[in-house]
């Protein structure tokens, strides 16, 4: 299901909600919306070549769901989607990577280097404030839940895939390989057995009324390298609500603060230089599974390394401040 303009609009007046009707101003009837949307969206129109998780069959889909599960998060970010459009990539660099989402080590690097974000000059902005514009105590639940899944996957991307780089540019893929992984009883591996509960899905950028892609166009801008346009994911996973990016816009996502977020998210990929120097270390490809060709073990190299220096580390930055900007939120009563 394709939505109008007209309405978009409808459901941006009503402060949409994912699921249900929360207290305050009605949110029904989006579930079905959003499940209609799953389906007839091709591709979430961030600008890179990507297999949607709504379109992911056979291995790719098993990746995808290993991915959430060893991230423990709800979605597959962008880096991997793209892995994915190319050949061979994603099982080839899933198998480097696992071992240490498995092992708890990534989780480790990434909560240590958490720590050391700070909000800014950011405020909470009122409850009043998000209730004027249309939205409810769900729909900021449901926002709440969308930023916390994009801040702890980009941290840990930002150690995971700078490691990928600096592992491929050691020469990494000519490395022996490794025994098949075997998940290790950590916390995380635990955690990651439960899984994820899964996100709504992504809109794309031609699924939105002209206003609010110009407004995600603008908020990407700062953080995409400038060569190659691309828009985050958690801005697109925010698009059903677009009341909730406007109020944002007057705080944590103000054009000036984005560009701020974009400039500390470089000194951010500085401080994850040694994490990702230590596990790139003991990284060494997968055996049993076929290397992609040279140029794409080249490219994916340049791509992990531009991905980890510019929109993971600025996003890490600007969604811990985005998720400052949210007030206290009463518990959820049934």
């Amino acid at each position: 299901m394709t939505m109008t303009i007209s309405t978009r609009r409808r459901l941006s007046a009503r402060g949409a909600c994912c699921v249900g009707a929360g207290k305050g101003h009605d949110a029904g009837g989006l579930q079905g919306r959003l499940r209609g949307w799953a389906m007839s969206d091709s591709g979430a129109g961030t600008g890179m070549a990507e297999i949607a998780e709504r379109e992911a069959q056979g291995e790719t889909a098993a990746l995808y769901d290993d991915i959430r599960r060893r991230l423990g998060v709800g979605m597959v970010n962008l880096i991997y989607r793209h892995m994915a459009a190319r050949p061979g990539v994603l099982p080839w660099a899933w198998g480097v990577l696992r071992p240490h989402f498995s092992n708890g080590a990534v989780a480790s690097e990434a909560e240590a280097l958490g720590a050391g974000i700070d909000a800014g000059d950011i405020e909470a902005t009122p409850r009043e404030a998000w209730f004027a514009a249309g939205l409810n105590d769900h729909s900021l639940r449901t926002a709440r839940g969308i930023i916390d899944a994009y801040n702890r996957g980009n941290l840990a991307n930002l150690v995971a895939i700078g490691a990928l780089a600096a592992f491929l540019e050691d020469g990494g893929g000519a490395r022996p390989a490794r025994a098949p992984d075997v998940d290790t009883d950590t916390d995380a591996g635990a955690a990651a057995e439960a899984g994820p509960r899964r996100l709504p899905p992504i809109l794309g950028l031609g699924e939105l009324d002209e206003s609010t892609a110009a407004l995600i166009r603008l908020l990407s801008a700062p953080l995409a390298p400038k060569d190659a346009p691309m828009t985050p994911s958690l801005f697109l996973h925010l698009a059903p609500w677009p009341a909730f990016l406007a109020v944002a816009t007057a705080s944590a996502l103000a054009p000036g603060r984005v560009i701020a977020a974009a400039a500390d998210g470089k000194a951010l990929h500085g401080r994850a230089t040694g994490a990702a120097a230590r596990l790139a270390s003991s990284m060494a490809p997968a055996a049993g599974i076929a290397a992609p060709a040279k140029a794409e073990l080249e490219a994916l190299a340049t791509t992990a390394r531009r991905f980890a220096e510019g929109p993971i580390a600025g996003m890490a930055v600007l969604g811990r401040r985005l998720r400052a900007a949210l007030p206290e939120i009463p518990p959820h009563r049934p």
